[in-house]
């Protein structure tokens, strides 16, 4: 029945693609027939027990032709979300819940493509970071919300460095860090506004405390304390270099491809990393070093706190724009995945922005986990802005 679901939908795609696609026919027709036969091997998220979590999806979307650049699609997922509009429809109540100041934009005078649109949610779903591109998208507004409240805003025009709003663990709760720390934290890694949600930070410890980075040429990997810059562990990255090589047949030994660290969770005296080898991801715990295979093409891999679900892509924009076309033909369907590391269940939720006319195609994507009651509190609180109740 849910794979049957699944199917039908990309089976309308590939229809759709059939009566729209004009020159491009024949790409459209093979790309959704990948689709829907790779389809048969998800099932949705429904079929999971009760997840602990919701899933924030933010989604950067390329908009070319329009002038615009770019712009973020964020959505949120749980257990009863069966399509990727519900995810949207669910984001939006989320995002009215704050107080946000869009009234240009509600009474159509304003330009869209200036939209406020939520950047970060912490676990307990109080801290929240806003971002707004205007004036051509070369003027950068951010905004820290506490429970719902303004306390911080950042205005950048280019001329200026950007500080970008970091929110890290202190005890149970969390706090803004201050900035002692971010200086301490910029002497060691190079900080930018998307380094929030993709890149360095990724490897930041969610104290703030130890920060894990690769040496230039991406061969040692390096844990360091934040506070004096000293090494706490490193790691030979030469073995999961041997590993790549002889998984992809199309890929001489010695060839370079991308690395990074995708995600951090421990302490000073354990822990483990998640890092990107080219296509494929692994798992390093440590001090033990002991290295787990997680697979391939699962872009921006988040697991759950409790480490019971995996959310990845099978989208990396960046650096998929030379692939060839037999590994292009290899890849998941695009899309948002979770799997369930117990039952090795994979849900799929298909997104493919290409087909959509007020879309066009991925930039990148991350995930964040917000704990459940701490987002259903969230949403059935009074709303600030019109004194109704949220979403039931």
């Amino acid at each position: 029945m849910i794979r049957q679901y699944i199917a039908k939908t990309l089976l309308i795609t590939y229809i759709a693609s059939v009566v729209i696609s004009g020159d491009d026919m024949e790409y459209n027709i093979n790309k959704a027939k990948m689709g829907y036969m790779l389809s048969q091997d998800y099932c949705t998220i429904e079929e999971f027990e009760e997840m602990d979590y919701y899933l924030f999806c933010g989604t950067q979307i390329h908009k070319s032709g329009t002038g615009s650049g770019f712009e973020r699609k964020p959505s949120i997922i749980n257990n009863d979300i069966k399509t990727i509009e519900e995810a949207k429809e669910l984001y939006q109540r989320f995002r009215a819940k704050l107080p946000l100041d869009d009234e240009k934009l509600e009474s159509g005078e304003g330009d869209e493509n200036e939209r406020t649109e939520v950047l970060y949610v912490s676990p307990d779903c109080k801290w929240i970071i806003t971002t707004r591109w205007s004036n051509y998208q070369n003027v950068i507004t951010t905004k820290l919300f506490v429970e719902k409240e303004k306390t911080r805003e950042e205005v950048y025009d280019g001329s200026e460095e950007i500080t970008p709003i970091i929110i890290i663990k202190d005890g149970e709760q969390y706090k803004e860090m201050d900035d002692r720390h971010y200086k301490q934290l910029s002497e060691i890694v190079w900080v930018n506004f998307y380094d929030i949600v993709c890149s360095d930070l990724k490897g930041m410890s969610e104290e703030g405390d130890l920060i894990a980075i690769m040496n230039d040429d991406r061969s040692l990997l390096t844990i360091k304390r934040v506070e004096d810059g000293t090494e706490r562990w490193s790691y030979d990255l030469e073995g999961i270099r041997e590993d790549v090589w002889e998984r992809r047949d199309d890929m001489q030994k010695g060839y370079e491809f991308f690395s990074t660290v995708c995600q951090f969770e421990g302490n000073e005296q354990e822990g483990w990393l998640v890092m990107q080898a080219g296509s494929s991801f692994y798992k390093i715990a440590y001090p033990s070093g002991k290295v787990t295979y997680l697979g391939e093409y699962l872009y921006s891999p988040s697991f759950s706190p409790d480490g019971r679900y995996l959310a990845y892509s099978s989208v990396d924009y960046d650096n998929r724009a030379g692939m060839k076309s037999t590994e292009y033909e290899q890849t998941p369907p695009p899309g948002i995945y979770v799997r369930d590391i117990e039952t090795g269940k994979t849900a799929y939720i298909y997104w493919d922005p290409s087909r959509n006319s007020e879309e066009d195609y991925f930039e990148y994507r991350d995930f964040l986990w917000i704990e459940k009651d701490s987002f259903e509190e969230y949403m059935t609180d009074t709303d600030g802005k019109n004194g109704t109740k949220g979403a039931e």
